[in-house]
């Protein structure tokens, strides 16, 4: 489509219209059922001049939240390449667990225009999308909420410990149902690269939303108590603001640029948690030393360019054979290295066999002289180490999976060898 033909027909510009059909009829979805609630809350629920002062100091706190955060979070989305944890759920948690619905549905849409004005680069499916998931996570709590009256009850005289029990249950529900949304979008739109998995998989985002979640809960108690108080709550909210960020600048300064797999750094700094930990359990880690084989080829054949798109498919094929908590790195050139806590030789050396494998199916698409070619027929050899067989460090295993490595290049390439595999015919010439 043409850049004229878009300017005389804005909607067949749309960004909509680029989404799977699968995935065009899950947003559709949503959006419907997002708007349904909405409707049926306006329509319905009745609003008072109290809930109206706590809707005006809400939306006024989210509002200075984003203006003082807003280079912060602009530096916060660069960074991060996982799901983007919204710290604006502060307030709209707050407003779940004390303002009606009507007046939940305009908060959600005032935040995030707001919010979205400052980030103009955001599809306009994808921040209706977010907004109808709010709106329905928002009415599945509710029906939380009314085991101790609805929203505005917190003081109200149900017992305390009742009311933090259905507190605590309705967190965990808004935001399983949030996340369990946003999954299905993942799912539907079947990006290459792009999971389920890679966008949810990082623990401490989940226990970072969660933790702005019941400081939402607290913010809610403040509001119920005196609006005044809720003013309090905007500092301490820019200061966890900066404490993410400094956290994600930490983060990023022990990841590869390429890749987003651990630079060296990061790496020996995981496995050497991991030595201490098996040292004191008595207890064994394997170790992969991964390097591509013929790679120079790659580079002069089709340009460095390319050499990274090939590095960056490998990293992806062997982070999708390990487990979530192993540690996949880079150390440079196109050499990776995995550790594999609490794993045998043998189940090592079978996790090899997998990565093998799965980087001769590789089909990288790489950009070549303006144009886009398809990279076959790579291949890797590895070597296999496994602690404390191998040595009782971590630069010992490293030379000793280095060396099986080296035998695996000198065997003809595109296989795995393990370390026992070299000390046997050493004893048997010694003997």
């Amino acid at each position: 489509m043409s850049d004229k033909s878009a300017s005389l027909n804005p909607v067949r510009g749309w960004a909509l219209w680029s989404v799977p059909r699968d995935g065009m009829r899950y947003l559709l979805i949503v959006d419907a059922i997002g708007l349904a609630l909405a409707v049926f809350g306006m329509v319905t629920v009745p609003v008072t001049g109290g809930d109206w002062l706590a809707f005006g100091v809400l939306l006024a706190c989210a509002a200075a939240h984003n203006e003082l955060a807003r280079g912060i979070e602009r530096t916060r989305r660069q960074m991060e390449n996982n799901a983007h944890v919204d710290l604006s759920s502060v307030w709209l948690f707050a407003g779940v667990l004390v303002l009606p619905m009507p007046l939940n549905v305009a908060l959600i849409v005032l935040v995030y225009s707001h919010y979205w004005s400052r980030n103009p680069t955001i599809p306009h499916h994808r921040r209706i999308f977010g907004m109808a998931a709010l709106v329905v996570s928002t009415q599945v709590t509710m029906g939380v909420l009314a085991l101790i009256g609805g929203p505005g009850r917190l003081l109200a005289g149900a017992p305390m410990p009742l009311v933090v029990a259905v507190i605590v249950a309705s967190l965990l529900i808004y935001t399983t149902v949030d996340v369990a949304l946003i999954a299905g979008r993942v799912a539907t739109y079947r990006t290459p690269g792009v999971t389920v998995r890679k966008v949810f998989g990082d623990p401490a985002n989940h226990m970072l939303e969660i933790s702005n979640l019941f400081y939402g809960a607290m913010v809610a108690f403040a509001l119920s108590y005196s609006p005044a108080l809720v003013v309090l709550s905007l500092p301490p909210v820019l200061v966890l603001h900066r404490s993410v960020l400094l956290k994600q600048v930490q983060e990023k300064a022990r990841k590869d640029s390429k890749t987003g797999l651990f630079n060296s750094e990061g790496w020996h700094e995981r496995a050497s948690r991991e030595r201490s930990r098996a040292a004191r359990a008595n207890d064994g880690f394997g170790l992969l030393m991964v390097d591509l084989d013929h790679f120079k080829k790659v580079n002069d054949t089709y340009g460095h360019v390319a050499g990274d798109a090939v590095l960056k498919a490998v990293a992806d094929a062997i982070s999708k054979e390990v487990r979530d908590y192993d540690s996949v790195g880079r150390f440079g050139g196109e050499e990776f290295v995995v550790l594999l806590p609490g794993m045998s030789e043998e189940d090592g050396v079978g996790v090899a066999e997998r990565i093998r494998h799965a980087v001769t199916q590789l089909a990288v698409e790489a950009p070549v002289e303006g144009t886009t070619t398809i990279i076959r027929n790579l291949s890797a050899s590895i070597g296999v180490s496994t602690f404390p067989a191998a040595g009782d460090d971590i630069e010992p295993l490293l030379l000793a999976a280095d060396a099986a490595l080296y035998q695996a290049k000198n065997g003809g390439r595109n296989q795995v060898v393990s370390s026992t595999a070299l000390v046997k015919p050493v004893l048997a010439v010694a003997a």
